[in-house]
């Protein structure tokens, strides 16, 4: 399976998923079906923007899904961004901008004022796109904050097509990482190969023990894992050494630093 592949299927497999009226049911396809544009798309990325319109929110979910947050915010060209606007812009100043579409490509819908809404290009023939789209409805039109995630197709020469960022799939073929820490605007993060970095586990670095989130991100403040409350107090001068405390309902009590 190619990475475009990869990431259409995960995509397709969100199809008829329904925004929530609330936080409840986030991750029932159709339970709490609402108005509201509550979404585990925005609860896994984007928790700020819940209930704000998710369309760009639903994309970059299928690419953290697909790759991981630090290789997809590469391939998406160096950013996450809800606001779609600024998603094309990324593209366009990677040179990564093209008018014809190829399976895996993020399209780009414009109205008479700015881009507005967005998808994944599933596949193409000689003179049609298929999509699929969150935050959109099974309308024949081009439809932001429609409520779903919904397979859609166009004519090419639909005039709401704004146009088609190409994400570098090079990097989900062969990711090149920077052995050792690495830092963006997310945290700190820990590649061990040029291919590969810790995720969802402890690992003791220079002496020094760190938790690592599913996304690949060294732990800060208080998190509770596997039952246990631990709080991670970054030192001063020495960010990523962390101070291990653990608590038992009865106060932290300090276990050192590792």
């Amino acid at each position: 399976m190619s990475a475009a592949e990869k990431l259409i299927h995960i995509a397709k497999e969100e199809v008829g998923y329904l925004e929530k009226k609330s936080m409840k049911d986030l991750d029932h396809k159709t339970a709490n079906a609402g108005t509201n544009n509550y979404t585990k798309y925005a609860r896994d990325l984007y928790p700020s923007l819940q209930g704000q319109p998710w369309c760009d929110m639903f994309v970059d979910w299928c690419f953290v899904r697909a790759f991981g947050q630090i290789t997809a915010r590469e391939m998406v060209g160096g950013g996450f961004s809800a606001y779609t606007p600024t998603s094309a812009q990324y593209y366009k100043d990677k040179g990564r901008w093209n008018q014809v579409p190829q399976p895996g490509d993020q399209v780009f819908f414009k109205n008479s004022d700015r881009i507005y809404h967005t998808g994944i290009v599933e596949k193409t023939t000689a003179d049609k796109i298929y999509t699929i789209e969150g935050n959109t409805s099974a309308a024949k039109e081009v439809v932001a904050n429609g409520g779903g995630v919904w397979e859609k197709s166009y004519h090419l020469t639909h005039k709401a097509i704004a146009g088609y960022g190409r994400p570098d799939w090079t990097l989900a073929d062969t990711p090149k990482y920077k052995p050792g820490w690495n830092y963006d605007g997310n945290g700190w993060w820990y590649a061990d190969t040029q291919s590969t970095y810790y995720k969802s586990c402890w690992q003791i670095i220079n002496n020094h023990k760190y938790r690592f989130n599913q996304d690949g991100y060294a732990l800060t403040d208080w998190h509770q894992i596997d039952g246990r409350w631990y709080y991670f107090e970054p030192r001063a001068g020495h960010p990523l050494e962390c101070a291990l405390y653990t608590t038992d309902g009865q106060g932290a009590q300090d276990i050192g630093v590792f």
